[in-house]
């Protein structure tokens, strides 16, 4: 996964009070009238607070890593090798013996033999010890980590869409660009020292790190070790993904909330897992416009939300079913092996934390400068709720979203564009006014990235 490892600390904690706080509502009813009243700090806001000071404490620990790339605690082995005469210091008795016995070491030098060559005992410093082996494996960690925040960083660069303006020197993606490429640098310069190169040859991933005395009581190596379990927040996809889907469901609550939307009922009391976390429940909401329907898709992997225009005048073009997953990945590449059949769906799209995607075929990425995810979850539902006062007569023929007149209109009386994928229907408000309500959206040139 590449969710940041400080954006996981803050969804973590983040639920955790959302958690707590639902238990005090009783019923989902409750739970849903008070979600505005729910002390809600942005993950982003959060995550870029405590960036730099983050940035700080991985080039503190690159420091500890560089003293100890100096001075690294070895294991010292005694090896039997054969060497010229000339080049050994000083020979055991043990070492002459064999000497004695290996007739191929000596040779005549006028009336006497001599050694040639000697057996030879030598101490060989073995760095690839338990504890360098772990400190090379933190040193792989923190470059891909900072890895994730140079790609992070780099997609918060504007690009020109209009705006008065572009990232400046002052804003957060410059300075946070600034002091990844200087931890690049530590890193390496690490990467290059003798003693990472000579334990890399040998690396193999620990699995798992256990407290040895070297980790527990070498005060270097104690650092790395803290530090070490301070990076682990979720042990596992599901625990993430579970929590994930917390986070989106009150985002949810709260965009519905914001748009008009009432319960039709009350789902009942709330529920909790064995982990004390909330379990989101299916609800069904209404305002003027729509009836609206949602629940948790497979383990709260995802969001099934279906739609029912009230004034559409057809039954079967009334209705829209959308499929929301979600993904802690910024680049969605987790959805790649995804199996989802999308003939049962309207659409299907994807939420991380800092972008939308539409799924077909692969993931589209669709903003191109960041919003919120309060903004993202905003913009995903205002799109299911889409309409406008529209011409009949003009957009039988020609696409609301992309203009072309490549409209195909089913037996469900929907449209749908063979460019750009939009699909809507049309219907009269109660003033006898021609309308259109869009089932499928797609914004041409608004966000697809090419």
């Amino acid at each position: 996964r590449n969710m940041r490892i400080v954006e996981e600390g803050y969804l973590k904690r983040t639920v955790e009070k959302l958690n707590h706080y639902a238990a005090e509502c009783d019923t989902y009813g409750a739970f849903f009238d008070c979600i505005d009243a729910f002390s809600y700090e942005p993950l982003q806001d959060l995550s870029f607070q405590s960036d730099l000071k983050y940035f700080d404490e991985i080039g503190f620990i690159l420091s500890v890593i560089a003293s100890i790339a100096g001075h690294p605690h070895i294991s010292t082995e005694r090896e039997d090798i054969i060497l010229r005469t000339e080049f050994a210091n000083s020979v055991s008795a043990d070492t002459f013996r064999e000497t004695l016995k290996d007739p191929r070491l000596w040779k005549r030098d006028d009336d006497y033999m001599v050694p040639e060559y000697v057996h030879y005992h030598q101490n060989v410093d073995d760095w690839c010890i338990y504890e360098n082996r772990f400190i090379v494996m933190l040193v792989k960690l923190l470059d891909a980590e900072i890895g994730k925040y140079e790609s992070f960083y780099s997609s918060l660069i504007r690009t020109f869409c209009g705006q008065e303006q572009l990232s400046l020197d002052e804003h957060n993606v410059s300075v946070a660009l600034s002091k990844i490429q200087k931890l690049n640098k530590r890193i390496s310069y690490i990467q290059n020292t003798r003693f990472y190169k000579t334990v890399n040859r040998k690396y193999v991933t620990l699995r798992t790190v256990h407290p040895t005395n070297i980790l527990l009581k070498d005060r270097l190596y104690n650092l790395c070790f803290k530090f070490y379990r301070s990076l682990i927040t979720y042990p596992d996809k599901e625990s993430l993904l579970r929590d994930f889907g917390i986070h989106y469901y009150m985002l949810l609550l709260r965009s519905l909330r914001a748009s008009g939307f009432a319960l039709c009922e009350d789902p009942g009391k709330l529920h909790f897992d064995e982990h004390q976390a909330l379990i989101p429940s299916p609800m069904k909401l209404e305002n003027e416009l729509y009836r609206i329907s949602f629940e948790p898709w497979e383990q709260n992997t995802g969001i099934l939300l279906s739609v029912e225009h009230k004034l559409v005048k057809y039954s079967a073009a009334k209705r829209a079913t959308h499929l929301l997953l979600f993904s802690p990945q910024s680049s969605f590449a987790d959805l790649a092996e995804l199996s989802v059949d999308d003939a049962h769906y309207t659409t299907v799209e994807a939420i991380s934390l800092w972008n939308m995607a539409y799924i077909e075929g692969m993931a589209q990425p669709v903003y191109q400068n960041p919003l919120s995810e309060q903004e993202v979850m905003d913009e995903w539902l205002s799109c299911k709720l889409s309409g406008s006062r529209a011409s009949v007569a003009l957009y039988r023929t020609f696409c609301p979203s992309c203009q072309k007149s490549t409209i195909n209109t089913d037996e469900k009386n929907v449209r749908h564009c063979a460019n750009c994928g939009s699909a809507y229907a049309f219907f009269s408000d109660s003033e006898g006014n021609e309308n259109l309500w869009f089932l499928k959206l797609r914004r041409v040139g608004y966000g697809k990235q090419a």
